[in-house]
């Protein structure tokens, strides 16, 4: 059998065939924050501290983050009362890893963990919408923000 490996998305091709191992993991046992952090900066143009982001997902109701073949590659939290709301927030895919399904499998996994009668709320630029959809979501009529870029506000 030929085997190729692709550095840059860590996958194998055995036979042609491509072979991944994505794994979703819901529990906070030894993340590397300084990666996590790299990947948040990476997909969001920004800086993100490792000890920003490790507070962030410490304090949320439910986390996922996604390994690529052993490497994170993505992530996103959620707060909770755990009865009622929950708001989703920081869905996370590096650029290098996106358009294979990644997004959809943080977003599967981080519905599963709330009840089928929580309200689940999310921002999302209408680029990124239809994802959302898939998942049953709709925009609001009845929403409003405070603190977020001027730019993303209504007048």
């Amino acid at each position: 059998m030929e085997k190729k490996t692709s550095v840059s998305l860590c996958v194998f091709f055995v036979s042609s065939v491509a072979t991944t191992m994505l794994e979703i993991k819901t529990d906070l046992e030894n993340v590397d924050w300084e990666r996590l952090a790299q990947v948040y900066a990476a997909a969001f143009n920004g800086i993100q501290t490792p000890d920003l982001i490790e507070t962030v997902f410490r304090r949320s109701y439910a986390t996922c983050i996604a390994f690529w073949n052993g490497c994170i590659v993505g992530g996103v939290y959620a707060f909770s009362d755990g009865v009622l709301d929950a708001t989703i927030h920081g869905l996370c895919v590096h650029p290098d890893f996106q358009k294979l399904g990644i997004g959809r499998a943080l977003m599967a996994s981080l519905l599963e963990q709330f009840g089928p009668e929580i309200a689940v709320l999310l921002t999302a630029e209408a680029a990124h919408q239809p994802i959302y959809r898939k998942f049953g979501f709709r925009p609001l009529k009845t929403a409003m923000a405070k603190g977020f870029p001027a730019e993303d506000m209504e007048a």
